[in-house]
């Protein structure tokens, strides 16, 4: 092969390689200026995707604080029914802890108070979501996953406030004697639910402080996130306008030696 051919041959396959290159470089950089994503090193992506695992999991516990939340919500809404029940039935209470009262007079208290005690069944019975709740007789503690693993829980307290929880299954006001049972019964009984409203008012205030930890932790890493993931904007269009001139200049010399090679096959002719 003669010299000046083989020397033209490589460098135009050193400037059609280059244009390839630079094409490539340039379609890479104008993808990071659109999306405002930057193309990542592996080492980089792994971190992302460790992070951003973290994040979705942070995500379900938050989700599942909300779900508690909603049910002590209700629990407190029920207990505070109960209370206004049970005040309601210790006045009756007190009405009926008259000796002088007639049959017919206690009778018609104590129908009214046994229906005031079947509503406060009933509320404990139904105060619930989804088949969950804390203050029915059945209820237990619920443990929820407040963190990244199934280790990381926070536990809810059952408050259970049914009539036989609270003792005040078998209450009646039909006799005086009765009555002054029922008053001492439903003192414990609304001094019980005073202190459930204050235990669920206790599990609330921990999983308000636990989802607003792990909402700040999801925002920092969120945000570590988005910092790998944001390109340098000012260091990309500096590159591409390199890369422009670049291959402008590749172009410049193809057009050269095509000029060239058109001057030898003149020669030629």
């Amino acid at each position: 092969m003669n010299p000046l051919t083989a020397g033209s041959s490589n460098a135009s396959t050193s400037i059609l390689s280059s244009l390839s290159t630079n094409q490539s470089k340039t379609n890479d950089i104008q993808t990071q200026l659109s999306t405002n994503r930057k193309i990542l090193d592996p080492a980089q992506q792994g971190v992302v995707t460790r992070l951003g695992s973290q994040v979705t999991s942070y995500g379900a516990a938050h989700n599942n604080i909300a779900k508690a939340q909603n049910v002590m919500n209700v629990a407190q809404t029920g207990l505070k029914s109960i209370s206004n029940l049970l005040t309601q039935m210790q006045e009756l209470a007190n009405k009926a802890n008259d000796a002088t009262m007639t049959t017919a007079d206690a009778a018609k208290l104590n129908q009214t108070f046994t229906s005031l005690l079947a509503q406060v069944q009933s509320t404990a019975t139904n105060t619930k979501i989804d088949g969950t709740g804390l203050i029915h007789s059945n209820a237990s503690n619920l443990a929820i996953q407040t963190g990244l693993t199934v280790t990381d829980l926070t536990t809810i307290n059952a408050v259970k406030a049914d009539t036989t929880s609270l003792s005040i299954s078998a209450a009646s006001i039909s006799t005086s004697t009765n009555a002054a049972l029922a008053i001492t019964a439903l003192k414990a009984a609304l001094d019980g639910v005073s202190t459930s409203q204050s235990t669920v008012a206790s599990d609330q205030i921990a999983l308000e402080t636990q989802d607003s930890l792990i909402g700040s932790i999801s925002q920092n890493l969120q945000n570590t996130i988005d910092t790998i993931q944001k390109p340098d904007a000012a260091a990309l269009q500096m590159e591409l306008q390199n890369t422009n001139n670049q291959q402008s200049m590749n172009y410049y010399l193809i057009n050269q030696m095509n000029q060239q090679a058109q001057s030898v096959l003149t020669i030629f002719r």
